[in-house]
């Protein structure tokens, strides 16, 4: 067998795979959409799991690490997160698997109401997100055009400023629509060892589902933050039409300057 069969052999295992788990995967984190937010810059450590796992951290607890940058009622913020344990080996100097996952998210929003005075907020955001494996990237630099799941949600928020004397608290709720598709399909489908890959269909259907979140930030010192969120709603299971009930719990520190109101 030669170099390129055995290749071939292995991205047609591995696009297999995908098929299998592409939609199963979840990025675990709740999506944190405080509309109450002011100019400034600051960086967010947080982490997360299906709430159906309880409270225990363990296997299926998601770190993640991101910034948020705020000029007026303009917020933007990106994330990068990935299982617990995954990122530890990889600190660790541990060789990658190939299911091994990396969640990328970006979210824009835009203040309508609040700011100063006014203890009431509502904002209307929207974004992306997508998660690759370690396979994928095989597959992409063996020069294979493949399907990935992308996500975008489109929503708004609302919260409300509670002072607290020294401190306040930042509670908010939102509700938003995910619209979920495979991108990058290829004109054709692949013949890959042999094997032609039916992936242009994966593309066909965009579902869609809505979930919520509520949420609360607090404040320290004009420094730091603390913050915590619950999202809850349905995701697709793969296959098309059929979503299951999955929720997620968080919580998250910051550090910077402004930014929070």
């Amino acid at each position: 067998m030669t170099s390129r069969m055995r290749v071939g052999t292995a991205l047609v295992a591995g696009l297999l795979g995908f098929v299998a788990q592409a939609s199963a995967q979840v990025a675990g984190m709740p999506l944190f959409t405080n509309p109450r937010y002011g100019t400034g810059i600051r960086v967010h450590a947080d982490l997360g799991q299906p709430a159906q796992k309880g409270t225990t951290i363990g296997n299926t607890t998601v770190v993640q690490a991101g910034v948020s940058i705020a000029l007026g009622s303009l917020g933007i913020g990106a994330n990068v997160g990935m299982n617990k344990n995954d990122a530890q080996s990889l600190a660790g100097g541990a060789t990658v698997n190939e299911n091994t996952a990396m969640t990328g998210t970006a979210l824009v929003q835009l203040r309508l109401i609040g700011g100063g005075l006014n203890p009431l907020s509502l904002s209307v955001f929207g974004g992306a997100s997508s998660v690759l494996t370690a396979r994928d990237l095989v597959i992409a630099n063996a020069g294979y055009k493949y399907p990935v799941r992308a996500n975008f949600p489109v929503g708004a928020a609302v919260g409300l400023h509670v002072p607290l004397g020294l401190t306040s608290l930042n509670v908010w709720g939102a509700g938003r629509y995910v619209f979920s598709k495979f991108v990058n399909c290829p004109a054709t489908n692949p013949v890959i060892a042999g094997v032609t890959m039916d992936l242009k269909s994966w593309c066909d259907p965009t579902e869609k589902n809505f979930r919520w979140a509520v949420g609360a930030d607090l404040p320290l010192m004009g420094i730091f933050s603390v913050r915590a969120a619950y999202d809850s709603g349905k995701v697709p299971t793969g296959v098309k039409g059929v979503f299951q009930k999955v929720d997620f719990w968080g919580l998250g520190v910051s550090i910077g300057f402004g930014g929070m109101r």
